[in-house]
């Protein structure tokens, strides 16, 4: 922090690119705080490709005006609570997914709700990764896929950020079989894969069969054509990618009652 009468926060300033769309600002203390909410001293945030397309307009879906605050999820230690946090106190280190609250700031006041203790022996560099991409992943498999204990999942895209995160809850929550697709069979093994296929040389399509979900954190009308021809006849299949207009294209050029069979969970398809 620079001093004890300002803090820097980073600022939207322009749909445009990144070098000259954002800049810094000096900003006064808070001076009051909101019974529900707690401040946080910020010392690891993390970026998300879903900043990069706000910050150069290729989605515009915030209604806040420019400038405003950028960033999705932060990391360090609580330094005042709201009257009303039952939860949290002073010197608690935290991670929170502060989407909303200007998170690429020295100092950032989100609501309690949104805040979790960190994790003894993770540090705040890897505590700051987890919320938004974890959240979504946890998302897309237990509240669209409705996930139970012993079903099998695939997963497009297992090395990635989403991905990562989405190989280990589906062990965590129970699956019999998990697959993905990779380039980095070592790290997606090590994550608790059980299938590996590498998509430079073969197709998953060809050698995957039977899954309850298919979880596409990719995008493409191939992805979703290989998807639906793995899946089981009851499975689901949940994407993350796309505007929910391509979705609904891509829907359409399936195969009549195969597709009608099939349901299909765009969730969270901004976060791309």
């Amino acid at each position: 922090m620079t001093d004890k009468s300002t803090f820097k926060k980073v600022l939207h300033t322009a749909f445009a690119d990144p070098s000259t769309a954002l800049s810094f600002s000096n900003q006064k203390p808070y001076t009051e705080l909101d019974p529900t909410f707690v401040k946080i001293q910020v010392s690891a945030a993390s970026l998300n490709p879903i900043d990069y397309k706000l910050v150069t307009g290729a989605l515009k879906f915030s209604k806040k005006p420019l400038p405003r605050g950028l960033g999705s999820d932060i990391s360090r230690v609580v330094t005042e609570v709201g009257s009303e946090c039952k939860r949290l106190k002073v010197g608690d280190e935290i991670y929170s997914d502060a989407i909303g609250f200007s998170p690429l700031s020295e100092v950032c006041v989100v609501p309690e709700s949104k805040v979790s203790l960190k994790p003894a022996g993770m540090s705040f560099n890897e505590a700051a990764t987890i919320p938004l991409a974890a959240l979504t992943a946890l998302q897309a498999l237990r509240n669209k896929g409705g996930m139970k204990e012993g079903m099998k999942v695939a997963i497009f895209g297992g090395s990635g950020g989403v991905g990562s995160f989405a190989i280990q809850i589906a062990k965590a929550l129970g699956a019999a079989e998990v697959a993905t697709t990779s380039t980095n069979e070592d790290f997606c093994k090590g994550l608790g894969a059980d299938i590996v296929v590498n998509y430079k040389t073969d197709n998953a399509g060809d050698k995957l069969k039977d899954f309850d979900i298919v979880f596409d954190t990719v995008g493409g009308i191939d992805h979703w054509m290989m998807g639906k021809k793995i899946l089981k006849s009851t499975g689901t299949y949940v994407s993350i990618v796309g505007d929910g207009v391509a979705m609904g294209k891509m829907i359409g050029r399936g195969e009549g009652k195969r597709t009608e069979r099939r349901r299909v969970s765009p969730i969270l398809y901004f976060y791309t």
